[in-house]
């Protein structure tokens, strides 16, 4: 008896212990928790109270920095949307600098918002002799300031080592100004230029290259003014009058225009005097692409008759999708056309915001030291933002265009362009870099200073080819729908590069032109709608984008006629490249120039001398192919999933011709991933034809998909997270069958004569299973 009330006091004492035990443990995890919770809860309180201020200086009289400036405010409107995914992030406020477009108005709207709001992060001022005066006094009286400029160049803001440049230097533009010169074989150049830093200094480099290089390009005495002393036609006669002297004097000569807004009065002052538009002008970034210098008629014809033609720094990155969804949304918030450097502002605003969080404060030196050290590795709309050891943009394209000649009679001729501005190339330039190592074993690219000599450059032709449509090859398509089908109606839609803005042409088979010219760089539209007996007939033709001229288009093309399948559904036929006629003659080595030789193929009058030397300085490439040349046979060859969706009318075309880029791109570098995707997709397809209810179950995974690969195209701005894990299982399972596919075409094992059949069979089995619900829900 006395054991057992030993052992049972025994092990009523181990209990109480082990009770003890388990109770202290789970306070002491109530404790922990709490502690944890209440830490995250301070810290996410904290970091909701963080706030990034930044300030605005643009000024109100000018269209291309209002524009800027919504730029910059469409950056805090994404700023924000993410914030409302992720509320941990810091908020973002935003303080209007605007000011009257002097240097002594930014300086005033800075002090402003430095002393009364306490903003210490300042985006601008956007010109050079603006952000030269306010960077100068802030270095001197308000030392913890930090400005970054979407587009001042001056050499002189290298000394300020408060402020960030996303553009390139006077320097660069120079070098690839001096270039377009020396590619056109000018042999004078007369500077007409306003007497301010930027002018002056793109004037005095030009003329240092000219004195420097071993070639014969002369730069005259330069004819400039003062600032504010045109504002008007009349005012500009006095600098007109001395041009037409200087070009009187040297027949040869090329005009260099280097101003603002008052050209819009020098070219009214130019227009119907033959000695000065008989030259070729040139322009830099103040005025390439600007419309408002065009808004008078006697403005834009001086500069369609002289082709002004102008270089401005568009960053890298010209035509990506994710840029081109941006300006789209940027020109639908200002009603009109955004600049194309816009994406520069835009970059600015997410630069600050994105230093902030990475360095977890808004302390302004430590802003600027992580700007000038890690900048270089940040990627922005504009590109990668590699800021040199001057505080400069380090590398980027400077974008070449031209105003188009006047066209007399659209009948003959027509463009998809909404703006007077056509792109002709791009000049890359970069300063020389080299490899050094950093402490603890990591390398990064040391960025040259801006020094002239240490900067290369090339220019290119690419980015702006273009696809020519003759009357007669547009109308052969007729001959697709059949000789009954009446009423037939074009519609032709493109994206005008230089603008952003979308363009729609519509044409029936009288008002066609003779030639229609339309730029490959976002891809383009092509629709023929007729009317037969037994219902309408739409035939599409849609081409992806393309910048190279010497790029095989590969486009998709349907023909819908009032037909349907097993299933009772109307369904678009896919052509093949024989079927299809020839759409967009000639892709040219540059669109300027297949603008200038399909005018001056139709019109021999009403274009001056010089209107298509610029454009067409380089040649026409000898590389020609019409816009449907490959089609779309390699990339969708055999029943697969994607076409059978789109014949269904399932797939948008963007979409599909999305999917048919990375299926040509996964046969060239996985045949044997797309030889198993054919294998599997075909049963499937097979069943996609007879049941509705197979389309529906098979909809569910391989729009997912589709759309997961448009994101890998970078056609979409996100990508499909469960298309995602679709798309790894079915690249996988594709390969293993595939491999297999392979192996039975040189060895016929027994496990290949099994495996596939047996897989087939399990496909089979699923879809027979769909069939029948779907035959049981019909009776």
């Amino acid at each position: 008896m006395a054991d057992y009330k030993e052992t049972r006091a025994l092990r009523f004492k181990y209990r109480s212990l082990l009770i003890g035990v388990v109770a202290s443990g789970a306070v002491l995890a109530i404790v922990i928790g709490l502690a944890v919770g209440l830490t995250i809860q301070r810290c996410n309180e904290s970091k909701a109270e963080e706030v990034v201020r930044v300030g605005l200086l643009f000024p109100t009289d000018d269209e291309s920095a209002e524009a800027m400036k919504e730029a910059a405010m469409l950056a805090v409107d994404d700023i924000r949307a993410h914030r409302n995914k992720v509320p941990s992030a810091a908020d973002i406020q935003v303080h209007s600098g605007d000011y009257d477009g002097s240097p002594d108005g930014a300086l005033q709207a800075f002090r402003r918002l430095y002393n009364r709001q306490g903003v210490r992060l300042f985006v601008g001022p956007d010109t050079s002799s603006h952000a030269v005066h306010v960077a100068e006094w802030a270095a001197a009286n308000a030392p913890d300031a930090v400005f970054v400029s979407p587009r001042a160049t001056s050499e002189r803001l290298a000394n300020a080592t408060n402020t960030i440049r996303l553009s390139m230097s006077d320097q660069a533009l120079a070098l690839a100004l001096y270039l377009k010169l020396q590619s056109d074989n000018v042999s004078i150049v007369i500077p007409v230029h306003v007497e301010d830093s930027y002018s002056t200094d793109i004037v005095d480099r030009i003329g240092d290259l000219a004195d420097s290089m071993m070639d014969d390009i002369t730069v005259g005495t330069s004819i400039s003014y003062a600032p504010g002393t045109i504002t008007n036609e009349e005012e500009a006669r006095r600098p007109t009058e001395q041009l037409r002297v200087a070009l009187r004097d040297n027949p040869d000569a090329v005009v260099l225009l280097v101003s603002y807004s008052e050209a819009k009065y020098i070219l009214e002052a130019a227009s119907g005097d033959s000695t000065l538009l008989s030259r070729m002008w040139y322009t830099g970034d103040s005025l390439a692409l600007r419309e408002d210098i065009l808004s008078s008629d006697d403005a834009k014809q001086a500069a369609q008759t002289v082709s002004l033609y102008g270089l401005a720094y568009a960053g890298e990155g010209l035509h990506s999708k994710r840029r081109m969804r941006k300006m789209q949304e940027l020109a639908s918030r200002l009603k009109r056309s955004p600049p194309v450097f816009a994406p520069l502002a835009y970059d600015a605003v997410n630069l600050f915001y994105d230093t902030c969080q990475i360095m977890r404060t808004t302390d302004t030196q430590m802003v600027l030291a992580h700007l000038t050290r890690e900048a270089e590795w940040q990627n922005g709309l504009s590109g990668r933002l590699a800021i040199d050891t001057k505080r400069g943009r380090a590398f980027g394209d400077y974008l070449h265009s031209f105003v188009a000649p006047q066209i007399p009679d659209t009948s003959k001729v027509t463009v998809a362009m909404t703006g007077s501005w056509i792109l002709d190339g791009l000049s890359q330039v970069s300063h020389m870099a080299d490899e050094s190592g950093q402490g603890g074993g990591r390398r990064r690219r040391e960025v040259a200073s801006s020094d002239m000599m240490s900067m290369s450059a090339v220019m290119s032709t690419a980015m702006s080819s273009a696809s020519i449509f003759n009357k007669s090859d547009v109308m052969a398509l007729k001959a697709l729908a059949g000789n009954n089908c009446r009423n037939s109606k074009f519609s032709i839609t493109a994206t005008d590069p230089a603008t952003y803005m979308q363009v729609e042409h519509d044409f029936t088979e009288d008002t066609f032109p003779e030639m229609f010219i339309v730029s490959t760089a976002y891809g383009y539209s092509l629709q023929m709608n007729c009317d037969k007996p037994e219902g309408p007939v739409v035939l599409d033709v849609l081409c992806p984008p393309s910048t190279n001229p010497r790029d095989h288009m590969a486009c998709v093309q349907t023909l819908t006629y009032p037909v349907t399948d097993q299933g009772g559904r109307r369904r678009r036929l896919l052509l093949s490249q024989g079927t299809a006629g020839a759409i967009g003659g000639c892709a040219l080595a540059g669109a300027g120039c297949g603008v200038c030789v399909g005018v001056l193929a139709f019109f021999t009058l009403g274009i001056g001398a010089a209107a298509c030397v610029g454009p067409c300085s380089l040649g026409i490439g000898a590389a020609c192919g019409n816009a449907v040349g490959q089609g779309i046979s390699e990339g969708t060859s055999g029943k697969i999933i994607c076409t059978e969706l789109f014949a269904q009318g399932h797939l948008d075309a963007q979409t599909y011709l999305a999917d048919a880029a990375f299926g040509r791109q996964l046969a060239a570098e996985s045949p044997h991933v797309m030889d198993g995707y054919h294998t599997l997709a075909n049963p499937i397809v097979w069943l996609m034809q007879r049941s509705e209810t197979a389309t529906s179950i098979v909809k569910t995974f391989a729009l997912p998909w589709a759309q997961h690969m448009s994101y890998l195209q970078d056609m979409a701005d996100e990508g499909d997270e469960f298309g995602a894990v679709v798309m790894e299982i079915g690249m996988a399972l594709s390969g293993a069958v595939g491999r297999v596919t392979q192996a039975t075409g040189a060895v016929m094992g027994l496990g290949d004569v099994i495996f596939i059949p047996v897989l087939i069979l399990m496909v089979t089995i699923v879809a027979w299973f769909a069939v029948s619900k779907s035959n049981d829900s019909m009776k």
